[in-house]
């Protein structure tokens, strides 16, 4: 008794807790007797919460034949056995001679207080028996982690229901242990359980198995259909009715029992599937009885054609394993993710409309007399397949199918029919498009293969025909796969049946406007043009195309497809027609002559909760990646005007684009009108404006890998040598002041906080792995042109004790050969340059332009030396904050403040060699403003 206590001593509750909760057991506190006692409802705080809530009190009384065994054995039982469906334990008491137990409150009370009442519906009670049959099953198996639990007292008595009507088994002082993960569990034991319950054979033989349990649950199942106990006492007499019932259900005179409020609320096949799996939990021979895995499993198709429509009853009848739902919704929720049905044979999902996507395997399209059928074999797979048979191996992209439409297609829609396959060989694709080639009927036609999904980057799709899924729902193909621009082996999934969406606007499909039509059967020609250069609509002034993320035009939702629409001049006679040149639109572009210019455009395809940027699209005098524009705009009947100065080529069209806003669409029209307050920089014909969806980058600032902690890093000596450089010892004799250590963790911590080198020039350091680290200062580094005038001043600010401080010029440069010993071999390092501005920062708002030739303003890149401007935002009210504007620049070179005070930007990469690398960086202003009061330290090297 004493070592019981101790073992369950976290859910001991006081006695005189209780005592206060049921306020001295009175009886206005019963909510319930049985065969331990009374059960009386009290607030107390438990084992599983701080806080008091309503709990359950149960409290022994040994006159109704229960005692301190079942008291203990409840007790160890709710302890290891948690479970949904089961009553949960939350404490106990066991003083003064009371044996008190404390479980979860059960608002709704016993299941036997509704079986009469007409206002517990046949769903509802359909559901209890599903959740009891649950808690059941996980006493019989409980994943075979523990004994098995014969629970001995089934009963609707036994059956607690909580204030949501969610069903659970209490009740466990009858319960008996046996082996886990056998089939059967027999034990011999005295007389248990409920008269009208008990299983015929335990009364006969005194021997327990977990079919007797089921025996019960049978008799719960028929009290529940009939709506009455199993059992009266009548003049003293005990009168069971499961004979009876058994007898009716053999007879077909179910009618004759069945409480008749429920039968008008019953469908048929559900009552005949719940009627059929009560009857077999009655059995004689336990043997035929069901485990009660097959019980829950019956009951829940019960439930299923109750709930569910006739055609989505069919699609749970056909299910390849019992889908568990409880209402239409949940059956709903389950075909969005995706469900097998005909043994595992068609997989079939909803999308947001709820039209069927009907996939099915590869196994039952396949000809017979595939000539390459010799070469090929099956490959199972769960990576590579969702159905059970696997995929269709085969190493040639030659193969027969005849195929029918399926069953469960959604009447009246658009289909695409695709081939949707793995291959061992798809690098290649990820930055191009590969063709199929086939035949259907004898005419050859082509697909694009494209990712499913692009961040698995394994299943690929390429469709072979659309349909109405009305107009041909006798569908007959013969396609012969002819031909694939990838090689290696080829895992052939299945024949997916996806509708396709329809793009509207103006409440007219757009497909009609659009040639050739999205939903078309496509030759390999017309294939080539649509998906290589987009599709025109309203008389070709607006062009409809792909984005990054998509593939297959006809594929592709309508919030991944950008487009642009073309400019209206802000004064017709100063725009001449630039011919059509690189651009997407018959009217070609547009000369501005070096004028202001405005447009006025209406996007009426963008799609809710899209964030989009809004270009301009441009030809440039320059063939750089990226360029200089410097183009003041802003929009009309507002006073504020926003500058973006770098523009970025495209490599399809080479194109400039120069992103001029953001906005995030709610699906209505956007109607814009920008005016441009200057005609830019290296403008030399304007197409349009572009529409793109926002790409996030990733965040660009630097990692300062010098944080870390010496002092409390552990390590050997071994540990902190691996991390020092092997020539660290001639390095060290170069330092200005006497270095002294005694570990090699000492050696390191000099090493990783850095020392100056002899002449005072450089600042020698390592970083956290081991890497050489080097400050230069800017008289080691920089050379001074005779286009500018500088001067250099003594500094405390600066390690080095000096600065270049320029008083006037537009350009500067950095030239100087970096030594093999200076730096770490085989290493990539990024170059900074450490820098301070001016308190008029006016001049140095625009980006500088870097090169390695001196005098070329081309093959360069461009560096921040202030922040650049933010892309200005459209439409957010104040209060609405629905995205992160991101800034313009999408480069990494952008200044980033130091913990020193100083600035620094990335200013150019190099790989080191056994030899020297030669360092010849020329900064010059892009438009040559002066760069008076640029202060710079020097050059900094970190390996990347």
């Amino acid at each position: 008794m004493a070592s019981f206590v101790t073992e369950f001593k976290h859910l001991e509750i006081q006695l005189e807790d209780i005592i206060s909760a049921t306020n001295n057991f009175d009886e206005s506190k019963v909510i319930g007797r049985g065969g331990f006692g009374k059960v009386y409802a009290g607030e107390l705080s438990h084992s599983q919460s701080e806080e008091k809530s309503l709990v359950a009190i149960k409290r022994l009384d040994r006159r109704y034949g229960q005692g301190d065994p079942e008291f203990f054995k409840e007790i160890r039982m709710l302890s290891c056995y948690r479970h949904e469906n089961l009553i949960s334990l939350l404490g106990f008491c066991c003083q003064g001679g009371e044996m008190i137990l404390i479980y979860e409150y059960a608002s709704r009370g016993s299941l036997d207080r509704y079986l009469s009442s007409a206002d517990l519906t046949w769903t509802q009670r359909l559901r209890i028996c599903i959740d009891a049959a649950k808690g059941l099953r996980f006493l019989h198996d409980p994943n075979g982690t523990q004994q098995r639990v014969l629970h001995c007292d089934i009963k609707s008595a036994n059956i607690l229901l909580d204030k949501n009507m969610t069903a659970k088994v209490s009740d466990f002082g009858l319960s008996k242990m046996g082996p886990a993960n056998q089939q059967y569990s027999l034990l011999i034991t005295s007389a248990v359980g409920t008269p009208g319950y008990c299983d015929p054979l335990y009364m006969q033989t005194y021997s327990l198995t977990k079919e007797s349990d089921v025996y019960s649950f049978g008799v719960v199942l028929f009290e529940v259909l009939c709506g009455r106990l199993c059992f009266e006492i009548s003049n003293g007499q005990l009168k069971v009715y499961v004979p009876l019932w058994r007898k009716c259900y053999e007879e077909n005179k179910l009618d004759e029992i069945i409480l008749q409020d429920l039968r008008k609320q019953m469908q048929l096949s559900s009552l005949k599937k719940f009627s059929d799996i009560a009857s077999q939990c009655l059995r004689n021979a336990r043997e035929e009885r069901p485990t009660m895995s097959l019980v829950v499993e019956k009951l829940q198709i019960a439930l299923q054609m109750q709930v569910l429509p006739k055609e989505y009853a069919k699609i749970a009848n056909a299910a390849a394993d019992p889908l568990p739902c409880r209402s239409l919704e949940e059956f709903k929720e389950l075909l969005s993710k995706g469900v097998l049905l005909n043994r595992g044979e068609t997989w079939l999902s909803f999308n947001d409309k709820e039209e069927h996507h009907v996939m099915v395997s590869i196994e039952e399209y396949l000809s017979l007399d595939d000539p390459n059928r010799d070469y090929n074999d099956r490959y199972s797979s769960n990576e590579k397949s969702r159905f059970a048979v696997g995929c269709y191996k085969t190493t040639l992209m030659e193969f027969k199918l005849r195929v029918t439409a399926p069953l469960f297609l959604s009447p009246d829609v658009i289909y695409g029919l695709s081939l949707v396959l793995h291959a061992s060989e798809i690098e290649g694709m990820k930055q191009q498009y590969v063709g199929v080639r086939y035949k259907i009927h004898g005419e050859t036609k082509i697909s694009i293969l494209y990712f499913a999904d692009k961040k698995e980057g394994k299943q690929l799709v390429a469709e072979l025909y659309q349909f109405n899924s009305t107009e041909e729902s006798i569908l007959d193909l013969e396609i012969f796969l002819e031909d694939c621009g990838l090689s290696g082996e080829f895992y052939i999934e299945g024949i997916e049946f996806r509708p396709l969406e329809k793009v509207v606007i103006a409440n007219q499909e757009i497909v009609r406007g659009v040639v050739p039509p999205l939903f078309y059967r496509f030759t390999e020609e017309e294939s080539k043009v649509l998906l290589s250069q987009g599709v025109l609509l309203n008389g070709g002034k607006m062009w409809l195309s792909v984005n990054e993320k998509g593939e297959h035009i006809e594929r592709i939702y309508i919030q991944s497809l950008p487009f642009r629409l073309p400019l209206i001049p802000f004064r017709k006679e100063d725009l001449l027609v630039h011919g059509t040149l690189n651009s997407r639109f018959p009217a070609g572009l547009y000369q501005i002559n070096g004028k202001r210019f405005k447009t006025h455009v209406k996007a009426e395809l963008l799609s809710p909760k899209i964030t989009y940027t809004v270009n301009l699209v441009y030809r440039s005098y320059s063939s750089d990646k990226q360029v200089y524009v410097d183009l003041k705009y802003r929009l009309r009947g507002e006073a504020t005007t926003s500058v973006v100065y770098l523009a970025n080529r495209r490599q399809d069209d080479w194109l400039y684009v120069a992103e001029l806003y953001q906005f995030t669409s709610d699906g209505s029209i956007v109607d814009l009108e920008i005016i441009f307050e200057n005609s830019g920089t290296d403008i030399d014909g304007v197409e349009g404006i572009l529409f793109q969806p926002l790409e996030k980058v990733e965040d660009q600032s630097l990692e300062d890998d010098r944080v870390e902690d010496i002092e409390t890093t552990s390590g050997s000596d071994t540990y902190w040598e691996q991390k020092i450089p092997n020539d660290y010892e001639e390095t060290l004799k170069l330092s200005k002041v006497s270095l002294e250590w005694k570990t090699k963790k000492e050696l390191y911590s000099i090493l990783f906080k850095g020392f100056m080198l002899g002449n005072g020039q450089q600042c020698f350091s390592v970083d956290k792995n081991g890497k050489k680290c080097q400050m230069l200062s800017a008289r080691a580094a920089t050379s001074v042109k005779e286009e500018i005038d500088s001067n250099w001043e003594s500094s405390n600010e600066s390690r080095f004790g000096e600065v270049l401080v320029i008083t006037a010029g537009y350009k500067f440069k950095i030239k100087r050969k970096i030594e093999p010993q200076e730096v770490s071999p085989e290493t990539a390092y990024t170059a900074y340059i450490v820098f301070k501005l001016p308190q008029d920062l006016s001049t140095f708002e625009a980006p500088m332009f870097v090169c390695e030739k001196d005098g070329y303003m081309s093959d360069g890149w461009y560096i921040y030396l202030v922040s650049p401007p933010v892309t200005p935002v459209i439409g957010p009210k104040s209060d609405e904050n629905t995205y992160n504007p991101l800034n313009r620049y999408k480069g990494n070179a952008l200044p980033q403040q130091r913990t020193d005070g100083w600035m620094e930007v990335k200013v150019w990469q190099f790989k080191t060699t056994t030899e020297s690398v030669p360092m010849n960086l020329y900064f010059e202003h892009p438009v040559k403003k002066d760069l008076k009061g640029l202060m710079i330290q020097g050059i900094e090297l970190k390996p990347i």
